[in-house]
Order: structure tokens, then C-alpha cells, then sequence
């Protein structure tokens, strides 16, 4: 009698579109709700999601090709005008303060990851494509794998019998360390620099 609904909620090898849909509402909520709980005073709010998805994946969920790849492109789309929404307003005038400063930096940062991701490249022996999955990872960088698995299928287009890795796959392994590297630099620092938050935030 409940065979639809077992089939609808469980995973399966191979998900229609209704459980693909419930796989991503599943990721979604859960991850939602989980990001909102707080580990001390620490709440890991939409990164949550990810460690959802993964967890998910793991055991056995999956997603329909092309829903996957529609919810992937419109989702990357929706975040980054999101952040163009909430930035651009401030943008052009923070460059009258710090604005000038912090940008030399983020590109300073951008530019050490990518030589980063050479050496280990020349070094290592990995792929390119999974090095710059691992560099997207790292640094929380989404619209960056984004653009990777944009670039990698452009180059099927262009490469068809050449074989490419999935970023995605190193983006997933380095993202968990991404997010917890930042929050324990962060701790550790205001600890060596004796930070006061109260105090910074009255300045």
C-alpha cells in the first residue's frame, strides 16, 4: 500500500523527477534547520547544506541528470545575484575607504591559491581539473567550481574523446576543511591577538 512512498522518500540508483525533487527539498530543509543549531556559540548557518548533501550522497541519494544540472546552474545564478543584490549598493563608495585595500587583498588571495594550485600540479601528479575542484573547496568558492565544470564541458564540446575529472569531487573533499580551517584560524587569532569583540564592534 505504501510502496509509492517508500519509493518516493527512499534512495534509489535511479531517481525520477519527484525523488529527485525530494532528494534536493531533503538537503535543503535539513540543512537549513541543522545550520541554525549551535555548536557552542558557533552556528555553521547555509554551509550546513553541503555537509547534508554530502551526507545524503553517501548513502545512497541521488538526482536526476538534468534536474541536477538545471538546480546547479539556477541555484549558482540565484547566489550570485543574491550577492550582487546585497554588495552592490556599497561597492563603488567602500572604495573611498578600506574598499581599495580589502580588494588588492582578495586578489592577492585568489592569486596565491592559484599558484598554489600550479605547484601542487607540477609536484603532485593530480589533475588540473581536480586541483582546481580542491582550490574551490578550500576557500568556500562555489561560483569558481561553478565556472570549472562550465569551462570542462565547453572542453568535451571541443575534446570529445578526451577523458576530464569532476571538480566537484575535489571541491566536496576540501569544502568540510574550507569551513572549519576558517572558523578555527579565526578562533585561534582572536585568542593570540587578545581580540575583544565588544570593543571592536563599539569602534
Amino acid at each position: 500500500m505504501f510502496e509509492w512512498l517508500g519509493n518516493l522518500m527512499f534512495p534509489t540508483e535511479t531517481p525520477n523527477i519527484a525523488q529527485s525533487l525530494i532528494t534536493i527539498m531533503l538537503a535543503i530543509g535539513l540543512g537549513v534547520f541543522f545550520g541554525r543549531v549551535k555548536v557552542g556559540k558557533i552556528t555553521f548557518g547555509v554551509s550546513a547544506v553541503m555537509f547534508t548533501g554530502l551526507f545524503l550522497g553517501h548513502i545512497g541519494y541521488r538526482i536526476d541528470g538534468s534536474i541536477l544540472d538545471f538546480i546547479r546552474d539556477f541555484g549558482l545564478i540565484l547566489f550570485v545575484y543574491g550577492i550582487g543584490l546585497q554588495v552592490g549598493p556599497s561597492f563603488f563608495s567602500s572604495f573611498k575607504n578600506e574598499g581599495l585595500k580589502f580588494n588588492l587583498l582578495a586578489v592577492s588571495g585568489v592569486l596565491l591559491s592559484g599558484v598554489i594550485a600550479f605547484v601542487l600540479f607540477k609536484t603532485t601528479g593530480l589533475s588540473i581539473e581536480n586541483l582546481v575542484g580542491i582550490m574551490s573547496g578550500a576557500v568556500t568558492n562555489t561560483p569558481g567550481l561553478g565556472a570549472a565544470k562550465n569551462t570542462i564541458e565547453e572542453l568535451r564540446g571541443a575534446f570529445p574523446t578526451k577523458t576530464f575529472d569532476d571538480p566537484a569531487i575535489g571541491y566536496a573533499i576540501a569544502y568540510p576543511l574550507g569551513v572549519f580551517g576558517i572558523i578555527a584560524v579565526i578562533i585561534v587569532s582572536k585568542f593570540l591577538m587578545k581580540i575583544d569583540s565588544t570593543k571592536e564592534m563599539q569602534k
